[in-house]
């Protein structure tokens, strides 16, 4: 394999000696490819492919970034204008640190577009945004050609060298997340929330998301399930040269995928809708038995209560104010060590009145299920049901129960 030391680049530029393959970016609930990434290969004078790792790292030792760079997007587009019929979108690689030589602005790309009669809106310009250490000159370049009609994606977004705060600055169209954060996220309960927390700021700041590197059914149907508009990666289509790319994406892997996920959303809903229902028996059924007795006896009747419960993580019961008025009662088959003395139970008198499973019943709902979440109380996921109750005496309180999700 050739080395970055043994590539002779002058041929390389002199001939124009590269090669476009193109990878899928799928569409799954609209069964359709939706957009094209180029990928550059450099071609010797044998006609052997030449990897883009050692290609770029050849090209910046020998100052040939820029030209290179241009190169490949010159004959990406022009690949790209061959393809008949094609209402997908072309995903063009930027080296980002041509940013950080200043070279914004140069009008470059937007010449070559209109040369080959090519719409900028058809057009997605990837940024990876941890490689570029000039952010003014980030935010320019972005702001820029989106004026000339342009899209904007950030890519790997969620690997460990990326800042959050980019998204911020550029207001990218579309977010592109990773592979370090697709890799087994099926089974990674944290890389779903962090997954999730990125779907959240892309559907607020209106961006898409494309879940890429997606390698396994799993990691494709989890990926949609948590949010991913398109997928991209092994999974669904290697990459290939024109006119292979075509055939690349199997219409049984499409079929297989929508079915899956329409399964597995029909399925979530129904495990949800049980769920619900098994939490809120289970915090109506101990309400039962707390009404009738009075409130100093209320954490004794708990500490009963919490052998019998296996899918309890602890019980403590707020009064109208939210002071919690018992102490947190563990229930006793998870009754685990906290990891961190971060994380501890609330204590009786604790003011919980901030809590949205406080903040629901104060608003007028009888009853609230919350959301999976990391527990304060021993750092493992939960999720909190609260219910208002009457005690014998007529005065209002509410039980909250951590469930171990």
């Amino acid at each position: 394999m050739l080395t970055s030391e043994n590539i002779n680049l002058e041929w390389i530029l002199k001939h124009r000696a590269i090669q476009t393959y193109f990878q899928p970016i799928v569409s799954i609930r609209q069964q359709a490819v939706i957009g094209l990434e180029a990928l550059s290969r450099g071609l010797n004078a044998n006609n052997d492919l030449i990897l883009p790792q050692p290609l770029f790292t050849a090209a910046a030792a020998k100052g040939k970034s820029v030209e290179l760079d241009r190169l490949c997007r010159e004959k990406a587009l022009e690949n790209y204008k061959r393809i008949p019929d094609n209402d997908s979108f072309l995903f063009l690689n930027l080296n980002t640190s041509i940013l950080d030589e200043g070279v914004v602005g140069s009008g470059h790309l937007i010449t070559a577009v209109n040369q080959l009669g090519l719409k900028p809106s058809s057009i997605v310009i990837e940024v990876i945004e941890s490689k570029v250490h000039d952010i003014e000159n980030l935010t320019r370049f972005s702001k820029l050609y989106k004026q000339y009609g342009f899209l904007i994606a950030l890519d790997d977004v969620g690997s460990d060298s990326s800042n959050m705060d980019r998204i911020l600055q550029v207001h990218p169209d579309i977010i592109k997340i990773d592979r370090v954060l697709i890799c087994d996220i099926n089974t990674d309960y944290y890389k779903q929330e962090l997954f999730k927390a990125l779907v959240f700021v892309a559907k607020k700041t209106g961006a898409l998301i494309i879940a890429e590197g997606v390698e396994t059914h799993s990691e494709a149907t989890t990926s949609l399930e948590l949010g991913a508009d398109f997928l991209q990666g092994y999974y669904t289509a290697y990459p290939a040269p024109f006119p292979k790319h075509i055939n690349s994406v199997s219409a049984k892997t499409m079929r297989l995928l929508s079915s899956a996920y329409r399964s597995s959303i029909v399925e979530n809903i129904r495990n949800m809708s049980l769920k619900r229902k098994f939490y809120e028996k289970i915090l109506e059924g101990l309400i039962e038995k707390l009404a009738c007795i009075c409130p100093e006896h209320f954490e004794m009747k708990l500490n009963k209560i919490a052998k019998d419960q296996t899918c309890v993580q602890c019980y403590y019961i707020l009064d109208i104010n939210g002071t919690q008025i018992t102490e947190t009662v563990k229930a006793y088959l998870n009754n685990t060590e906290n990891r961190h003395r971060m994380f501890r139970p609330d204590c009786k008198g604790s003011d919980q009145s901030l809590k949205d499973y406080y903040l629901y019943i104060h608003s007028g709902f009888e009853r609230y299920i919350s959301e999976p979440y990391i527990s304060l109380a021993n750092g493992q996921p939960c999720l909190t049901g609260s219910i208002l109750f009457q005690a014998y005496s007529g005065n209002p309180y509410i039980l909250c129960i951590d469930f171990t999700c």
